[in-house]
C-alpha cells in the first residue's frame, strides 16, 4: 500500500485498471479451460469406450475358438493406434490370451474385479483403462440386446484397452496457449484504449491536485488549463474562479487579522502602561503611607506606656492596645502591597539556608495570636521535627499568609497545621473549619486583588493579595500549592516545597 500511494492519480488509475483486466482475463481463461477440459474428457472417454466395444466384438470368435495367433493379430491391430498404449484379451478364467502395446510401457490399471457384466473404465492421471466383456452370440450392443429381448450369455472373457491422455492434454495446452494469447492481446488493446480515454479525466485531476498542493503551501497564483470536452473546460473555469475567490478572501482575512492584531497590540500597550502606572502609584502611595503610620504607631505605643496605673485608665489602655493592633494590621496590608510590587518586578532574591520548621511555625503562630483570639479559634500543631534548606523569610511569608487566611475566615472553629518531609520535599498542610470556597473559585483565589466577595459591603476585609503573594512565593521556591474546599465545612491548603542546595 505504501508503494501504491507513491503514484499519482493517473498512475493509480492505470495500475488499478491493468490489475482488474488481468484478473478478469485470468478468471475467464481458467473458466474456459475447465469447461473445455471437462467436455473433452467426457467426449474422449465416451469415444474410446465405444472403440473398446468394437474391439470386444472383433475378437469374439477368436476367443471362442481359442485362436491365440488371430487374437494377437487383432490386439496388434488395435494397438497400432498412436493413442493406444496397451490392448489385451483375457479369458473368462482371467488368463491373458493376447496382448500388444507400446514397447517399454508397463501399465497396471488395478482393475480390482474378477468378473463384470457391463463396460466400464478407470481413469488415471496420464491414461484411461477401458474394459468390455465378451459374450458368445450376443447382440452387438446394449441397444441391440434390448431389441432382441435377450440377455448376454456365455461369458467368454473381456478386453482391456489402455489409452493415453497425451493427445488430449496437448490439445488442451494448445487451446490454453492460444486463448491466453488472444485474451492477452485483447487485454492490451482494451488497456491502451481505456487509458487513452481515461487520460481526459485523470489528467485534469492530477493538475488540480498539484495546484491545491501549492495553495496548501501558501503559494498563490496557481491556475489550471483544461482542454477537451466542454464539461472539462467548464470544470477548469469553475475551479480557477474558486481559487480566485479563495485568494481574495485570504487577502481580506489577512488584512482583518493585521488590523485586529494592531488593535490588540495597542490595547496591550495601553494596558501594560496603565498597569505600570498603577503599580507605581500604589507603591508610591503605600511607601508614603508607611512613614506617618510608623509615627502614629510610635505615638500610640508611647502614650500606652505612659498611661498612669489604676482602674481609671483601663479603658484608655484597651483602646490604645486595639489601636496599635489595627495600626499593625494596616502596616502589614501596606507591606503586602509593596511586597506584591517587588514580586511582580522580580526584585525578591532567594537566600537558601538551613531552617527548622517547628521554630519557624511557632513564630508565625505567635504573630497571628490576636486574630485567633478575636475570632475565638483554636490551633493545633501536628508536625514533625524536620529541617530543610530554603529561604526562611520566604517560607515564613507563606506560613503567615496561610495562617492569617485561615484565622480570618474561620469563626469559633479549629485550625490544624501539619508538616512532614517526603524525601527532600517539605509538605505543609493548613486545615480550617471556616466558610469554605466554592469549587468554581479554587483557581481564582490566587489572582491578585481577587476575593470571593468583591462587593464594598463584604463581610471579610483585606486586599485580596495574601494568597496571590503566597502563590508567587511558592513558585519562587519551585514548589506547588493546591486547595481542597467545601462551602460551609472549611478548606485545606497544601504546599510542597523542595529543599534547595545552599
Amino acid at each position: 500500500m505504501k508503494r501504491f500511494s507513491r503514484f499519482d492519480l493517473r498512475q493509480r488509475y492505470n495500475l488499478a485498471l491493468l490489475m482488474t483486466l488481468a484478473i478478469a482475463s485470468y478468471l475467464l481463461i481458467l473458466c474456459l479451460y475447465l469447461a473445455i477440459k471437462s467436455y473433452a474428457n467426457e467426449y474422449t472417454s465416451h469415444y474410446w469406450q465405444e472403440h473398446t466395444g468394437i474391439f470386444a466384438d472383433s475378437i469374439q470368435y477368436s476367443v471362442t475358438m481359442g485362436a491365440k495367433a488371430r487374437s494377437e493379430a487383432i490386439a496388434n491391430n488395435f494397438a497400432n493406434d498412436k493413442n493406444v498404449l496397451k490392448a489385451a484379451i483375457y479369458t473368462s478364467q482371467q488368463n491373458l490370451l493376447a496382448t500388444a502395446g507400446k514397447a517399454g510401457k508397463t501399465i497396471d490399471c488395478n482393475k480390482g474385479q474378477q468378473s463384470f457384466g457391463q463396460p466400464f473404465f478407470i481413469e488415471a492421471s496420464d491414461y484411461w483403462c477401458f474394459y468390455e466383456p465378451v459374450y458368445q452370440d450376443s447382440p452387438a450392443g446394449a441397444f441391440e440386446q434390448k431389441l432382441a429381448g435377450a440377455q448376454a450369455s456365455n461369458y467368454l472373457g473381456y478386453v482391456e484397452l489402455v489409452v493415453s491422455k497425451a493427445e488430449m492434454t496437448g490439445l488442451l495446452q494448445q487451446i490454453l496457449t492460444v486463448s491466453g494469447l488472444i485474451v492477452g492481446l485483447i487485454l492490451v488493446v482494451i488497456y491502451f484504449v481505456v487509458r487513452r480515454f481515461s487520460g481526459n479525466f485523470t489528467e485534469p485531476m492530477v493538475e488540480m491536485v498539484a495546484v491545491l498542493k501549492n495553495v496548501a503551501q501558501g503559494i498563490p497564483g496557481g491556475r489550471v488549463s483544461f482542454t477537451g470536452a466542454p464539461d472539462i473546460v467548464s470544470m477548469g473555469d469553475t475551479f480557477n474562479e474558486m481559487l480566485a475567490r479563495i485568494e481574495i478572501n485570504e487577502q481580506i482575512l489577512a488584512q482583518k487579522i493585521e488590523d485586529r492584531t494592531f488593535e490588540l497590540k495597542t490595547a496591550l500597550d495601553r494596558s501594560e502602561a496603565a498597569n505600570d502606572y498603577k503599580t507605581h502609584i500604589i507603591a508610591t502611595v503605600s511607601h508614603e503611607m508607611k512613614t506617618p503610620l510608623h509615627a502614629i504607631s510610635a505615638y500610640l505605643e508611647l502614650i500606652h506606656n505612659n498611661l498612669p496605673e489604676g482602674t481609671d485608665y483601663d479603658l484608655s489602655r484597651d483602646f490604645h492596645r486595639r489601636a496599635m493592633t489595627r495600626a499593625g494590621e494596616l502596616n502589614e496590608l501596606i507591606g503586602n502591597i509593596l511586597l506584591h510590587g517587588k514580586l511582580n518586578a522580580n526584585k525578591v532574591d532567594v537566600v537558601p539556608a538551613s531552617l527548622t520548621l517547628q521554630t519557624l511555625i511557632n513564630e508565625c503562630v505567635d504573630k497571628i495570636t490576636p486574630i485567633l483570639e478575636r475570632n475565638r479559634n483554636s490551633i493545633k500543631l501536628l508536625g514533625q521535627n524536620v529541617s530543610i534548606i530554603s529561604d526562611a523569610e520566604v517560607v515564613k511569608h507563606i506560613i503567615n499568609n496561610l495562617l492569617s487566611n485561615a484565622g480570618k475566615f474561620t469563626l469559633a472553629g479549629d485550625i490544624k497545621v501539619n508538616w512532614w518531609k517526603e524525601q527532600s520535599v517539605l509538605v505543609l498542610k493548613v486545615t480550617d473549619t471556616g466558610c469554605g470556597i466554592p469549587q468554581q473559585f479554587h483557581q481564582k483565589i490566587f489572582d491578585s486583588f481577587w476575593q470571593v466577595d468583591m462587593s464594598m459591603t463584604r463581610e471579610y476585609g483585606g486586599t485580596g493579595l495574601g494568597l496571590a503573594i503566597t502563590k508567587q512565593f511558592v513558585d519562587l521556591l519551585d514548589g506547588e500549592i493546591s486547595v481542597s474546599s467545601t462551602v460551609g465545612k472549611g478548606s485545606v491548603f497544601t504546599v510542597r516545597i523542595p529543599s534547595q542546595s545552599s
